[in-house]
């Protein structure tokens, strides 16, 4: 920066601070001894020539450079340069005098340890930044750099150097044509030397045409520049190569060294670990990460189209976790392939597709009309599954159940929208046509959901599970021949809750090993006291869940459980649902064998209530069936008669015992009978009551007379055994 320069900018700064503008005044005639410099924005404007001797710059390179091209890239605290000068230069902005010390590196590359002031200033009407710089260290001088002995070696072995050096290096004159090559720059590009000396980039397609520009203006503003571009060999062909351009003044000559490599590789592997990180590895579709990025620029697009709506769909397959369960993962992950392009071949033109992992799709319908176009949209959606997905001959079928949210309406936040699809597609699931828009009951709902299973769990530590019991009579002799322990929940507000209202949120929640062994525990202890007190054939039935068999240590557990209770495992009756088999049939198989050597007895619970395997019963070791309640119900009609009919001859011919659950009245127990003998369950014999209760009103009038009368009297009565 020439001195005339300087004296021309530098009348023109002045200060609302009396202080500051006597400070400027007293600089205004030290130019040769005082290195200033002004600074608008990041880039400096102008510079004293005692701040230009100070970094040892010239005037080339000092104008529209930034202080960062004085700095190393970490100052002596390990703070970025970049980073920590761009605070303190947004804190002068606001009108404080920052002082700091700096460490900046000269031209030359010499340490300049430094006091730095910015003085918040105006240049006419704009404002600017004064920069005062003064040395800094014991002496209050610039440290002295050691040698990094480049200057001691011959200039013969810099050439040969920078001759064989793995970079491509090529210098050109101030008007672009090439002066020298080295090895690497012929080997990279292809050509000879002879064939690139005297010519300019752009004569030989070195470069392509659009980038001179890029390159050219940084350099005749403050000199340097570096970034990626893209180069041509002499082939045709293209690489992308990260270059760095320098302009030097030598010998009163402007020289540009060009240092270039290819990085090729490197972008390949930029790319496969975008890839990596934005796409599902195996469908190849957008992953959770990448759905973020698209919901969060529909979003922003759709808020410039005020009558328009967006929509984000969210899609569970119904059906899936039978098929890796029965099938393996390899046949899952293909089945989710097989969905994947489904969908794209359906909706691509329409919506964006992720999948968020496991059996979890999403779309993003970004501009849409009205909410019943989306719906439209949706059934489009469920009809794609109606056609089963077909590996090596196998046909599986799926369906899904869809939830929605929309955008902006309902949120402009992506992963809030996330987990309102999310919410809304767990209400899907129970709704007829499987899909839901979020709304505020969903949202209620999914609110007092996380509130139940907040309460379920602390209520086993604070003692709020409890048994209630209920006779399983022989409909014939209306002998009481088993007792089923079922699980209760009493809610701190008083309300009692029965088991199928919260089992599922124990099962969700995990906590249902624990429950179920506590209340399996709870109910051999109250069996052994009645088989004490009253007969010691008596036997206990209690319900096991999917998630208890399923568990590893289950026949340890409940071997340990027997053994501390010193329960007889003749006495035990295990309850297990139908729907447990679906999920594991093998291990379902070989549990129950398990138990079966235990002399445990088996019953399915809820026969019928779902997709009965009629094959698989004579399969397994099961002592009896317990037929659904709503058989009972139905039959004072011709239909329900023959299917209960249907199952107890089934029983029969399988020389299981059968159990009619829900017999609420005395002709339903009558028709019962006469279709044929078994046992059966319900308020009608009694309703489901506490230990103490049901020892007061069901056994002490059973067993009126003492204990050992009791248990002879009782063996004259033949019963079914279970």
């Amino acid at each position: 920066m020439s001195l005339s320069t300087w004296s021309e900018l530098y009348p023109r700064v002045s200060s609302a601070d009396p202080a500051l503008s006597e400070q400027f005044l007293l600089w205004q005639n030290e130019a040769e001894s005082t290195a200033l410099a002004i600074l608008q924005g990041h880039h400096f404007l102008a510079a004293t020539p005692a701040a230009l001797s100070y970094f040892e710059s010239q005037e080339q390179n000092f104008i529209h450079a930034t202080p960062f091209d004085f700095s190393p890239r970490l100052q002596s605290s390990g703070k970025s340069s970049v980073e920590y000068g761009q605070q303190m230069i947004k804190k002068a902005a606001k009108g404080e005098v920052v002082s700091l010390s700096w460490l900046h590196m000269s031209q030359q590359g010499k340490e300049l340890p430094t006091v730095l002031t910015l003085y918040p200033a105006q240049l006419d009407e704009n404002n600017v930044m004064l920069v005062s710089f003064k040395p800094l260290d014991r002496r209050k001088r610039s440290r002295v750099c050691s040698s990094n002995g480049f200057e001691t070696l011959p200039k013969e072995l810099m050439s040969i150097t920078l001759e064989d050096s793995a970079e491509a290096v090529y210098i050109t004159d101030e008007h672009n044509k090439i002066l020298a090559v080295n090895k690497a720059m012929c080997r990279i590009c292809g050509y000879s030397a002879e064939h690139l000396i005297a010519k300019t980039p752009s004569e030989i397609n070195l470069e392509l045409p659009h980038q001179s520009q890029t390159i050219d203006s940084p350099l005749k503003g403050k000199g340097s520049w570096q970034g990626e571009v893209w180069k041509c060999r002499s082939d045709g062909s293209t690489f992308p190569a990260w270059q760095s351009c320098r302009r030097i003044y030598a010998d009163n000559t402007v020289f540009y060294v060009n240092l270039f490599s290819d990085i090729s590789e490197k972008k390949a592997l930029e790319d496969k670990l975008t890839q990596q990180a934005k796409y599902d590895k195996l469908t190849g579709l957008p992953n959770r990460f990448h759905l973020i990025q698209l919901l969060r620029k529909a979003i922003n697009n759709i808020k410039q189209s005020p009558d328009l709506l967006g929509a984000l769909m969210f899609l569970d397959l119904n059906g899936f976790k039978n098929i890796n369960d029965s099938f393996g993962h390899s046949t899952g992950d293909k089945v989710l392939q097989l969905v994947a392009a489904r969908l794209e071949a359906c909706c691509i033109e329409n919506a964006e597709i992720a999948r968020l992992g496991g059996d979890e799709f999403t779309l993003i319908l970004p501009q849409c009309q009205s909410r019943r176009e989306i719906e439209a949209f949706s059934e489009q959606i469920l009809s794609l599954f109606e056609a089963p997905f077909e590996i090596n001959g196998q046909k599986f079928y799926l369906g899904t159940s869809i939830g929605i949210s929309l955008f902006p309406q309902q949120s402009d936040d992506p992963n809030q929208l996330l987990s309102m699809a999310d919410t809304a597609m767990y209400s899907a699931k129970k709704s007829p046509k499987h899909i839901r828009f979020y709304n505020a009951i969903i949202r209620e709902a999914a609110e007092k959901k996380l509130h139940t299973l907040n309460d379920l769990r602390h209520a086993q530590s604070l003692g709020q599970f409890s048994l209630v019991y209920q006779s399983i009579v022989d409909l014939e002799s209306h002998h009481t021949v088993a007792i089923e322990a079922l699980l209760r929940w009493n809610q701190s507000n008083g309300e009692v809750v029965e088991a199928h209202n919260f089992i599922p949120l124990l099962e969700e929640a995990g906590l249902m090993v624990n429950v179920g062994l506590w209340a399996l525990e709870q109910a051999c202890i109250q069996m052994l006291k009645w088989q004490q007190d009253y007969d010691p054939t008596l036997k206990i039935s209690v319900n096991i869940s999917r998630s208890q068999l399923e568990h590893p240590d289950f026949i340890h557990m409940l071997k340990e459980l027997l053994t501390r209770t010193r329960f007889p495992t003749n006495a035990l009756i295990i309850e297990i649902t139908e729907s447990a088999f679906i999920r594991r049939p093998k291990l379902m198989t070989k549990v129950l064998a398990q138990l079966k050597e235990m002399a445990i007895s088996i019953s399915i619970d809820d026969f019928g209530a779902g997709l009965s395997s009629f094959s698989r019963l004579s399969s397994l070791p099961i002592d009896c069936l317990k037929i659904d309640a709503n058989f009972a119900q139905r039959l004072d009609s011709e239909q329900g008669r023959k299917l209960c009919k249907a199952i107890m001859q089934l029983a029969q011919t399988l020389e299981i015992n059968f159990v009619v659950e829900g017999v609420e009245t005395r002709a339903q127990r009558d028709m019962l009978l006469n279709l044929g003998k078994g046992m059966g369950q319900g308020h009608f014999f009694n309703t489901p009551a506490s230990a103490e209760l049901f020892t007061h009103k069901i056994l002490e009038p059973l067993y009126d007379s003492p204990p050992a009368d009791n248990v002879n009297s009782m063996r004259k009565v033949a019963t079914p055994a279970l």
